[in-house]
C-alpha cells in the first residue's frame, strides 16, 4: 500500500469494497474504527478521529468521553462512538437521540479540531471519563495513560475541576483523578 492512502474510508472511491477487503485480508490495511490504515502507517489521534467522521454524520457532533480517551490512544477502541453536542448548539432532540449524544457546556478551549471532527480536549475528555465512566477500574486506567502521555498535568486537571465547581459527579472527578495521581 501507498503511504499517499493514510486513511481509507469503507466508501472510499479510491479502492473498491472487495479490495478494500481484499487488503485487509492480505494483511496490507487494519482496521481503524470505521475505516482502515496501512499496517506501515503509525497510528495518531488525528487519524482516529477522521475513522469516525462517517459515523458521526453532523458536524455538530463532538467526540467525547471513552471515544475521546481513544482519540487521544489513552483507551482501546470503543463498542459505539460516545458523543455530545454543545448546549449552544441548539440541536433538536431527535437529532440528539440519533447521535446518541448528550447537551454539554463546553468552552472554545475545551475542543480540538481534527481535520473536519471535532474532539473534547484532553483535559475535558479526562475530565469527563472521570464523572461519567460507569467503570470505575477502566476510568482510572485511562486517566492513567492520560497522565502518562504527558497531555494533561495533574495541576492541569485540578484547575479544571475548580473551573467549574457545580458540575454533576464532582466528587467522584476527584476521586478517580486524584487515585490515578496517586499510581502514576
Amino acid at each position: 500500500m501507498t503511504s499517499a492512502l493514510r486513511i481509507l474510508r469503507p466508501l472510499d472511491e479510491r479502492l473498491a469494497a472487495p479490495e478494500l477487503q481484499s487488503a485487509l485480508l492480505d494483511g496490507e490495511l487494519v482496521r481503524l474504527g470505521a475505516s482502515y490504515i496501512g499496517i506501515d502507517e503509525p497510528e495518531c489521534p488525528r487519524d482516529r478521529a477522521r475513522s469516525m467522521a462517517l459515523v458521526l454524520g453532523d458536524g455538530r457532533a463532538i467526540v467525547c468521553d471513552r471515544s475521546a480517551a481513544w482519540v487521544w490512544g489513552w483507551a482501546p477502541a470503543p463498542s459505539a462512538v460516545s458523543t455530545c453536542v454543545s448546549i449552544d448548539a441548539r440541536v433538536a432532540s431527535p437529532v440528539r437521540r440519533r447521535l446518541h449524544a448528550r447537551e454539554a457546556v463546553l468552552d472554545s478551549d475545551e475542543l480540538v479540531w481534527l481535520d473536519d471532527v471535532r474532539v473534547t480536549a484532553p483535559v475535558r475528555t479526562v475530565i469527563d471519563l472521570a464523572r461519567h465512566d460507569d467503570d470505575d477500574d477502566r476510568a482510572t486506567e485511562a486517566i492513567e495513560a492520560a497522565l502518562r502521555s504527558s497531555m494533561v498535568t495533574a495541576a492541569g486537571l485540578r484547575v479544571a475541576l475548580r473551573r467549574r465547581p457545580g458540575i454533576a459527579y464532582l466528587r467522584r472527578a476527584q476521586r478517580r483523578i486524584d487515585r490515578a495521581i496517586s499510581r502514576c
